[in-house]
């Protein structure tokens, strides 16, 4: 998508701002991709219909990202002049290298890392899709839209397995950032240089990305959770090697609970709020 295309996308109001940044990235399922700008951004250029830009190992794959670094470069330089904001390096940037380090090494980091391991290891030595499952411990199949059976659970599970270190690391990234409010946000080069929402937020003084960031990780462990619990009743047999999936995410959620106290009561733009709101 060319940088003009993208500014009409932009400038269209049918977006939400920030929406994307506090999602599960699982567009399949998201009831809001019709006010996602990135999910319009890739519709339109037709990733989602070519599988080989998902691919690493396909050129198109690093083409597309080359293109879209270039036209992202182009447009933050192009409404950081105009907005007046210096996007030189400067100690403070290049101090955030010990910052992502520390977060990496942080004791909630690795354990979101270490359960991201056990489920690794759980599918290659406990689980095999040939062995018979059933959907509760009774035997009976799913009877309403609301349940949920194994394979459902399963692709719960993946999908956050490694979704949930990744937001636990961006949210202690974010921790204690007392410059957090003189940086140019991701919500800023999507929006221009006019976004109000912009400057309302920067005039709070306020950056609660990590609360924002911390609390789509608790989603995630909160589903994993029940995807587990399903799992364990399907699977009496697997019942003891569940219980350690169970007891590790248990102890994930009590802590990031603990460090990220107010994330709960973060309000994710448009997830969390009326959707009447954001009506055309």
């Amino acid at each position: 998508m060319h940088k003009n295309e993208l500014r009409e996308l932009v400038g269209s109001g049918d977006f939400i701002l920030g929406i994307y940044n506090y999602c599960d990235r699982w567009c399949e399922r998201c009831p809001l991709t019709a006010r996602c700008l990135v999910y319009a951004t890739e519709k339109a250029d037709d990733v989602a219909a070519d599988p080989e830009a998902h691919d690493i190992n396909s050129a198109r794959f690093w083409s597309r990202l080359e293109s879209m670094f270039q036209e992202a470069h182009e447009m933050i330089l192009e409404w950081a002049e105009e907005a007046g904001v210096d996007v030189a390096i400067t100690d403070e940037a290049a101090g955030r290298d010990q910052q992502r380090q520390d977060a990496k090494q942080h004791d909630l980091s690795l354990a979101a890392r270490r359960y991201a391991e056990m489920v690794q290891r759980w599918f290659t030595e406990e689980f095999a899709v040939e062995q018979h499952v059933h959907d509760d411990t009774t035997g009976k199949s799913k009877n309403t839209e609301e349940d949920i059976d194994v394979s459902d659970a399963i692709e719960v599970i993946r999908w956050y397995q490694f979704f949930v270190a990744a937001k636990v690391f961006r949210a202690l990234m974010g921790l204690d950032d007392e410059a957090a409010d003189e940086t140019l946000t991701t919500d800023d080069i999507f929006a221009g240089p006019e976004s109000d929402d912009a400057e309302e937020m920067f005039a709070a003084g306020g950056n609660d990305d990590s609360d924002g960031s911390a609390k789509i990780a608790l989603i995630a462990i909160d589903r994993s959770l029940s995807a587990w619990r399903v799992m364990q009743s399907s699977l009496p047999e697997k019942a003891e090697s569940i219980l350690l999936m169970l007891i590790e995410l248990e102890r994930l959620r009590r802590t990031t609970e603990q460090i990220f106290p107010h994330a709960r009561d973060f309000i994710r733009p448009g997830f969390d709020e009326v959707m009447s709101d954001f009506v055309s």
